[in-house]
């Protein structure tokens, strides 16, 4: 397939560097499935003018996929004194949560001018446990101390368990800063301040009356968004924007400003109907619309400029016009929260302030499980390779340094079998079911 004389080899394996860190990529940066990307592969062999029988199959790709990864989080030659965490977890089915670490030097961050992305980042840690609160997480932290050096500040949703395991890890290791995700931070305060308005409940439900009709009707692309089941209250902005664009759509509908095309698949009549509900709330939405668009312009500057000493003075100019008194509330409590993480900054000092590229590869991470429901496995070893750049050097020494009894061992250790194998184990399939396949493929004589 490839000229091995211009080509790194990879011990154990039938392929050079270069067709695995093709495949490779293909996966973590081109969003191909496993199987796709061995027929790509294939296909691109073909076109070399080969048989496209070499190519490596989907199990091959994924073997050397994770032994990447298990590399990435082995390493032991990422010592700093200047460490920045950015810490999440996630759980897809079953008990096991899974704590991802990522860590950026402060001073690569302070060469910055931009928000975070994946090549920023350093894979820190990837850990799987059966249950997570404040004192396992210390531990974690401590571990990963020892193996990376302390950092100087953590960066999280402040979830209960990652709050009170920094909290602990404060009191062994005082220099550390805890840094609150401004979305996280910016979303809770919104989420108080709507629920403060009886209006807000009123509203939503209103809502979901109105989805109903429209479901299966002429207006069904009218229909208000679905709330979220989970972290609802950071899906606030979808809900007040489907009422203020409506809103604007039903005036123009009165006015008689809708095109001809408009007005032929928007009955006037059916619409005022469905959607004239909308206008007893026309001052709350004006609103809740500001509450919302000020909050995504304190996550903008925070997002660009990270959190410092004047962090706060940036977030109080948006009193300068006139708002309304939740809209003040918010930037007043927002630029109180800042202020009191950036006390200890030094007069220079920034730090990272939004941890969205993390749940942005967390995401990924999903994505290269496979499906959604599906518990933790081995393939969340391939977060770790998502987060670099996959070069042939690289894969030349992760592949020398991971063999597959190095990779079956860290299962072996961090992992419990799955949903998958515990459902394969316990929905058998039954001896009556059994006997009835045997019956139905009796041959049927043809009449």
């Amino acid at each position: 397939m490839v000229d091995s004389s211009s080509a790194l080899s990879v011990p154990g394996s039938p392929f050079d560097a270069k067709v695995i860190t093709h495949a490779i990529r293909l996966v973590t940066v081109g969003a191909l499935s496993l199987r796709a990307t061995s027929r790509a592969c294939s296909i691109s062999d073909q076109s070399n003018g080969l048989t496209g029988l070499d190519a490596p199959c989907q199990t091959t790709i994924q073997n050397h996929l994770l032994r990447v990864g298990l590399y990435l989080i082995q390493r032991t030659d990422q010592v700093r004194a200047d460490w920045i965490w950015l810490m999440d977890h996630f759980v897809n089915a079953g008990s096991q949560k899974c704590l991802v670490v990522l860590g950026i030097s402060l001073a690569d961050y302070q060469r910055l001018n931009r928000p975070l992305t994946y090549s920023d980042l350093t894979i820190i840690a990837i850990i799987a446990v059966d249950q997570s609160n404040g004192e396992i997480v210390c531990s974690q932290l401590e571990q990963l101390a020892v193996q990376f050096g302390v950092p100087v500040a953590t960066l999280s949703d402040r979830g209960s368990d990652l709050k009170k395991g920094v909290e602990l890890f404060q009191l062994k290791q005082p220099d550390v800063i805890s840094l609150y995700d401004i979305v996280h931070l910016v979303s809770r305060l919104i989420k108080s301040i709507f629920e403060a308005d009886p209006r807000w409940e009123a509203y939503r439900k209103a809502c979901c009356i109105c989805a109903n009709y429209l479901r299966q009707s002429v207006l069904a692309h009218l229909k208000p968004p679905t709330p979220k089941t989970k972290a609802r209250y950071m899906n606030y902005d979808r809900e007040v924007r489907w009422a203020a664009r409506a809103l604007w759509l039903l005036d123009r509908a009165t006015c008689g400003y809708l095109s001809d095309r408009q007005k032929e698949r928007l009955p006037k009549a059916l619409l005022e109907e469905r959607l004239g509900w909308l206008r007893g709330y026309r001052q709350s939405v004006a609103v809740w619309l500001e509450v919302i668009l000020v909050g995504q312009m304190i996550c903008q500057i925070v997002r660009e400029q990270g959190y410092h000493r004047n962090t706060s003075a940036a977030v109080r100019c948006l009193l300068t016009s006139p708002r309304s008194e939740p809209c003040r509330k918010l930037v007043e409590q927002a630029a109180d929260q800042i202020e009191g993480m950036c006390t200890e900054l030094d007069a220079n000092q920034s730090l990272p302030g939004s941890t969205e590229v993390l749940e942005s590869l967390i995401g990924k991470g999903k994505r290269l499980l496979h499906h959604n429901n599906t518990s933790l496995t081995r393939q969340v070893l391939a977060i770790a390779a998502a987060t670099t750049t996959i070069t042939m050097d690289l894969v030349h020494a992760a592949l020398s340094a991971c063999r597959m009894k190095h990779l079956r061992q860290w299962v072996a250790d961090s992992l419990k079998p799955g949903v998958h194998v515990a459902r394969q184990v316990d929905l058998v399939t039954s001896p009556r079911e059994q006997i009835l396949r045997i019956q139905l493929a009796v041959k049927i004589p043809k009449i």
